[in-house]
């Protein structure tokens, strides 16, 4: 008997889960071009942080969906394309903080 509490215990991972990537490219788009601009560095980081924090929640479901053996590939995909977002963001803001 599957009920609604269940059903979303069994989610399974999709290319949706890389949806804080809408956040965090813009962010880090901002600070390779105009990254010389305060205005730039502060605007990056109000876009980024929802980003960032969007992606802990989505990083923590894709483990969680990578350990169950739930479409392990698009986990894997998931936390290839947020990981490396989030580095690339963090280490974009360190260099020029």
């Amino acid at each position: 008997m599957n009920t609604p509490a269940v059903q979303d215990t069994q989610r399974r991972p999709s290319s949706a889960d890389t949806w804080p990537a809408v956040l965090l490219l813009p962010a880090v788009l901002l600070l390779r071009f105009l990254g010389e601009h305060p205005w730039a560095y502060w605007t990056a980081t109000v876009i980024g942080v929802p980003g960032l924090i969007g992606a802990g929640v989505e990083i923590t479901g894709a483990v969680r969906h990578l350990l169950g053996g739930r479409r392990p590939w698009v986990a894997a995909w998931v936390l290839l394309t947020l990981v490396s977002a989030v580095l690339v963001l963090a280490l974009r803001l360190a260099e020029h903080g």
